[in-house]
């Protein structure tokens, strides 16, 4: 037979060579450098050949020029801290980052001690997977991605969030999604802060010092729904942009309220609070009533020493600090929309018309509340004059708000540093399964603090 067989293989012609490639979906490349903007390091642990996973890894971008590839066996050999040395993270000076990108021929209890050194170092850890064998890694991972599709039960029951599409791109969406809802709650928290304080603070000085409050129960009522109710619905709603791509993410010990919050919530603080207090002790002494039933005639009078005007039915004093005080609370909502340095605090605000819609509709029952509101607001109409003033005084919170961006911040907090100073490294480990992975765009599981 080995005679024959060497007579069939004399003078053969090639005629053709045929290569299967199982290719990557054409959105995985983008959706890997949308990842390393965001500050998340991509990783790919697999058990295909080292020559086969490097390729691969370069199609997609987790692999640089700088970044290291090596195999499992070899991995396994390496100590303990030489193993966390592999996968630190490392800055050159040509801005590219050095650290381990791709383990070839890489096991389950790879995978798994890739997971426990990252969590060690301080790393928050993503983890996707699709087989049985990714069950121990995706446990121990800080957030494990399964793969709806072509996961299996046991993967699926493991993870804590299961990819519908097995698609890369779609981690993406979450990981934009995640940071979204975690800067809406912020921004609920810096709003109803700064509300709690200047009203629990104008209550208390009313009532200490004889002035009796100036909000009364019904007001602190209407108070309470613009700021839980409405602020949340019109806060909380925000849309996630691709500028939330654009930084790097939180760390793992970063402060919910942190310094730039809290520099915002001091300046409208004291802002509003010199406001409500100069209306409530030097009020009577500049105010005066120029209204004529719900209008406005040329005979002004002087308001009395309790505050009280030409309707005797209310204080018309403390309907200016009511007034003053939801202008104010209304137009720091818009301040509210941003918790950093960004100067245009209108920026996409009209993009989200539940927004729009609550603050006209909160200004509308506010006009109606002084206007109309009589005995149940315990208030009575304003001149024009005062409610021009009110409103201009509720504005000025923009100005001051752009104004406030520029105050160092260590002179309010020593809090957290902000995201783009956080110097946590953010880490996703895509773990493929094999080529039918690879298909669906690489089994990989991504981190985010803000998920």
């Amino acid at each position: 037979e080995g005679d024959e067989l060497s007579k069939l293989e004399k003078d053969l012609v090639l005629v053709a060579a045929c290569g299967i490639k199982d290719p990557l979906r054409k959105e995985v490349p983008e959706a890997v450098r949308k990842c390393q903007r965001a500050g998340i390091t991509v990783r790919m642990l697999t058990g295909d050949s080292l020559l086969t996973a490097k390729n691969i890894a370069k199609e997609c971008g987790i692999l640089t020029r700088d970044g290291t590839a090596m195999e499992g066996p070899d991995f396994r050999k390496l100590a303990p801290h030489a193993q966390q040395e592999v996968l630190r993270l490392r800055t050159l000076p040509n801005g590219q980052v050095q650290t381990l990108q791709v383990l070839a021929r890489c096991s389950p209890q790879d995978k798994l001690t890739i997971v426990k050194c990252l969590k060690a170092m301080g790393e928050v850890v993503a983890v996707t997977g699709d087989g049985t064998n990714d069950a121990p890694a995706l446990k121990e991972a800080d957030v494990g991605l399964s793969m709806g599709i072509a996961g299996t039960a046991v993967a699926q029951e493991a993870s804590d969030i299961i990819i519908m599409d097995d698609n890369f791109s779609s981690i993406v969406q979450s990981v934009m999604w995640g940071r979204s809802v975690y800067d809406n709650i912020r921004r609920f928290l810096q709003f109803q802060l700064t509300v709690n304080v200047v009203a629990l603070t104008i209550c208390l000085v009313g009532a200490v010092t004889g002035f009796g409050t100036p909000l009364k129960p019904v007001q602190l009522l209407w108070v309470n729904l613009i700021m839980d109710t409405f602020g949340a619905l019109a806060l909380a709603t925000e849309d996630p942009t691709a500028d939330l791509l654009n930084r790097k993410p939180y760390g793992r010990f970063d402060k919910l309220v942190n310094a730039h919050m809290w520099r915002n919530i001091t300046v409208q603080g004291i802002y509003q609070l010199t406001i409500q207090l100069g209306l409530l002790f030097f009020g009577v002494q500049f105010l005066t009533d120029c209204s004529k039933g719900y209008g406005t005639d040329g005979d002004c009078q002087k308001l009395e020493p309790n505050g009280q005007g030409k309707d005797r039915s209310g204080n018309y004093r403390d309907t200016v600090i009511y007034n003053t005080f939801v202008w104010m609370q209304l137009f720091n909502e818009i301040n509210c929309r941003r918790i950093f340095n960004e100067l245009n605090m209108m920026k996409g605000v009209f993009n989200n018309p539940i927004f729009v819609g609550i603050w006209v509709f909160s200004a509308c029952v506010q006009f109606a509340s002084v206007q109309f509101g009589g005995k149940v607001f315990h208030t009575v109409p304003l001149d024009v004059y005062d409610w021009v003033s009110c409103i201009a005084v509720g504005a000025f919170s923009l100005v001051l708000g752009i104004f406030q961006r520029f105050v160092p911040i260590c002179c309010v907090s020593s809090a957290a540093p902000p995201p783009e100073e956080d110097q946590s490294q953010f880490v996703t480990v895509a773990i493929p399964g094999g080529a039918g992975s690879r298909a669906s765009g690489l089994t990989a599981r991504l981190l985010d603090e803000g998920l």
